[in-house]
């Protein structure tokens, strides 16, 4: 499956081409494109975040064989979570991540930023794809509540969610 990344506003110099770069099989880099964020429809100035379930809603269709993920800076919500890592709506073949709570410290550790990152987009794009949750706790597809959580997860699929996605 070819995987497009839209990078909503800013981003630091090479982490999408990283994410990219580092998506594991069956997910193929495809493309990558830059938008603006759509802020004025999706932004939240209450809480300071972006509603996921709008900037779904906002990203382009994804092309037949490809997902779309878009990655940004700024925080995510999805009502009732207070802050979500990503969402993607089950088998839509769209996500978001942010990597607001996924960057460390003072960015003194690029490379667990972008390990981060490639692990949350493949875990959205899991979902896109129509892959739940898993009980393995090093695949990509387990749940993650706290960004150290994410780093004990792989950013690859179990052999139960490869098997999962030659199935869908």
């Amino acid at each position: 499956m070819k995987v497009r990344i839209v990078v909503l506003g800013a981003a630091p110099p090479g982490l999408a081409a990283a994410v990219l770069a580092s998506l594991p099989s069956p997910l193929v880099a495809a493309a990558m494109e830059r938008r603006k964020t759509p802020e004025a429809t999706c932004y939240s100035r209450r809480r300071g975040q972006l509603d996921a379930l709008c900037v779904l809603d906002n990203l382009p269709a994804p092309a037949e064989g490809e997902v779309v993920a878009a990655v940004t800076a700024i925080d995510l919500f999805a009502p009732p979570l207070a802050y979500v890592f990503g969402l993607s709506v089950l088998g839509s073949r769209r996500s978001v991540v942010s990597w607001a709570r996924l960057a460390v410290e003072d960015g003194k550790d690029p490379g667990l930023l972008i390990r981060r990152l490639t692990t949350e987009v493949v875990h959205e794009v899991g979902h896109g794809l129509g892959l739940v949750h898993c009980p393995v706790p090093d695949c990509a597809m387990h749940r993650s509540f706290w960004a150290e959580a994410v780093d004990l997860k792989r950013p690859v699929y179990c052999r139960l969610c490869q098997e999962g996605l030659e199935k869908l």
